[in-house]
């Protein structure tokens, strides 16, 4: 019964009885879930730290606020689609991920690749329009970045570093949105947020990573999570440390008050070993569940440096 359950679906892909292209369009841009909304996080987070640094009110970083939610939010869609038209075929051979729009037929190759360039279009003229030239200029490597990633699987073991240098590099339209400081070690702070941002992207990939880990071997993709094996806890232990260490240092860098260091930077060293301790690698769910809440933390983490600088203005 299973066999004649898999050859329908397999022949529905096929005749195309399964299109559907506004679902599907919607579904491959992650719109129906939180993702978008995580990526911007990372925005608001770096955005938050520079306003702390320069005693700026909320106020004066609302328009750089939206033109964050609209570009990443738009961006990481659109390559969220491109990284589903890469691994359409190995979409197919994974069992979490057959069942995507390409894989499944409910969007064809060419409709797919044509939303995805008038997306990137639409990417780069809602961010000159929001965020200016200067924005836009430093969103290119980050567009750029996001074009090879899934390409980086057939290539190298470790995509998920070429994924981490991506949403690190998310820190600096920012920082050129508020306008940066010459001052001694005003540096300092995006550094510092490039570090914990890189550390915690990798080690967010290798969670999600994880429960992927034997079709990934069967279907031949490159992966960190693949690579390490049996060390994969020692590697996020590492990647654990350090995102913990540079954010304190961003904090220090920042002037953070008291109540970031309470709400925001001990409940995140707090999530690190909880994380690593919960993750079961011998439970395939696992590593969604654990990436899940790690996700959400990043959301909450811009949620408690936002509240911080809205306190300090009042």
């Amino acid at each position: 019964m299973a066999v004649k359950v898999g050859e329908k679906k397999n022949a529905s892909a096929s005749d195309g009885s399964n299109h559907d292209l506004v679902r599907g369009v919607w579904q491959l841009m992650r719109f129906h879930t939180f993702e978008g909304l995580s990526t911007s996080s990372i925005g608001w987070l770096a955005l938050f730290f520079y306003a702390m640094q320069q005693d700026l009110s909320f106020d004066s970083v609302r328009q750089a606020f939206i033109g964050i939610l609209a570009c990443y939010h738009m961006t990481h869609g659109i390559f969220c689609l491109w990284n589903d038209i890469c691994d359409r075929d190995f979409d197919g051979k994974v069992a979490r991920t057959r069942k995507r729009p390409l894989p499944s037929g409910m969007v064809t190759l060419n409709e797919a690749v044509t939303v995805f360039i008038a997306g990137l279009v639409a990417s780069l003229g809602v961010t000159y329009v929001l965020l200016g030239q200067d924005v836009t200029l430093v969103m290119v490597p980050i567009w750029g970045l996001s074009f090879i990633y899934p390409l980086c699987k057939r290539v190298i073991w470790a995509p998920q570093v070429v994924l981490g240098l991506t949403m690190a590099l998310c820190v600096l339209p920012p920082w050129v949105a508020v306008g940066n400081i010459d001052s001694p070690g005003a540096n300092l702070l995006p550094a510092s947020l490039f570090g914990a941002i890189f550390c915690w992207l990798v080690y967010l990939d290798l969670i999600y990573a994880s429960q992927d880990r034997p079709d990934d071997e069967k279907a031949g993709v490159k992966s960190l999570a693949v690579f390490l094996g049996d060390n994969l806890k020692a590697g996020l232990t590492v990647l654990g440390v350090f995102q913990v260490a540079f954010f304190t240092l961003a904090a220090f860098a920042a002037s953070a008050s008291n109540f970031m260091w309470t709400f925001g930077i001990a409940v995140w060293a707090a999530s690190v070993p909880w994380s690593i301790l919960s993750l079961d690698p011998r439970d395939r769910n696992s590593g969604g569940r654990i990436f899940l809440v790690n996700a959400l933390l990043g959301i909450y983490m811009a949620v408690v440096s936002g509240i911080d600088v809205w306190r300090s203005a009042q």
